[in-house]
């Protein structure tokens, strides 16, 4: 059962995350949107390519296919069903995938977070999500990140986020007032550099209104989980104003 948590308003929203848990491999989806990222996955774990090569070669295979109509079966019971689905995942003792659709409610928000050692790719695939996302710079503190603008503004379908260790890793994101259903893929331990010491936590939720330099780039504070969820759970992201220093 999804964990629950009143926020600071007191609406009782559900904690959208694995927070640590080891999942149950699944093997439902064998089509090709899956086995060419399986080929992906291997050469990443061979080193034949970098990070950055494999969102490169992620995306280039989803521009080989419409993403929509391949997964319009799981879009659909997604939206009729209220929950997510998981169409692929793995656990090992170091590494796992998952490729999965999640729902988001109306209104529903994913609190401001950033992720150890993980690449994901995210296609909005139905509905709207306004999204702001963030390059993690350098650590000032142990519990304080410096971060660079990257995105704040509306996703429409066909529209993604792609996250490596450096890139866009911090991000933010809801639902606008009707249900949302994107693509997640994600994959965890792969990468040989990582911002923080290996064995470091999974997603880590921030505060982003802690501060900011005076050219625009913002210092965050890390919190606790369930911090997260009762500061930012059912904030309206608009409604939050941000220093911006936005780059292509």
């Amino acid at each position: 059962m999804t964990k629950q948590i009143a926020t600071a308003s007191g609406k009782i929203v559900k904690m959208n995350t694995r927070a640590g848990a080891t999942l149950p491999d699944v093997d439902t989806y064998r089509e090709r949107l899956w086995t060419g990222a399986e080929t992906l996955i291997g050469a990443l774990d061979r080193r034949a390519i970098t990070p950055d090569g494999y969102i490169d070669g992620v995306r280039a295979l989803h521009e080989t296919m419409d993403l929509t109509a391949e997964l319009r079966p799981w879009i659909d019971k997604a939206l009729a069903e209220g929950e997510d689905q998981v169409l692929n995942q793995m656990t090992t003792p170091a590494k796992s995938w998952t490729m999965q659709l999640l729902y988001l409610e109306p209104g529903e928000v994913h609190p401001p977070h950033c992720h150890h050692n993980l690449i994901s790719t995210q296609v909005v695939l139905h509905g709207r999500i306004y999204a702001r996302e963030w390059d993690r710079v350098a650590r000032l503190g142990p519990d304080t990140l410096l971060l660079r603008t990257r995105t704040d503004r509306w996703f429409g379908i066909g529209d993604r986020f792609e996250t490596t260790e450096v890139s866009r890793n911090a991000h933010w994101f809801c639902a606008d007032d009707k249900p949302a259903v994107m693509l997640n893929f994600y994959i965890l331990g792969f990468q040989e550099w990582t911002f923080d010491p290996p064995g470091g936590k999974g997603r880590r939720m921030l505060d982003p209104t802690h501060g900011a330099q005076g050219d625009g780039m913002i210092v965050a504070r890390e919190v606790p989980l369930e911090e997260g969820y009762r500061r930012f759970g059912d904030v309206p992201i608009e409604s939050v104003p941000l220093p911006r220093r936005v780059v292509a």
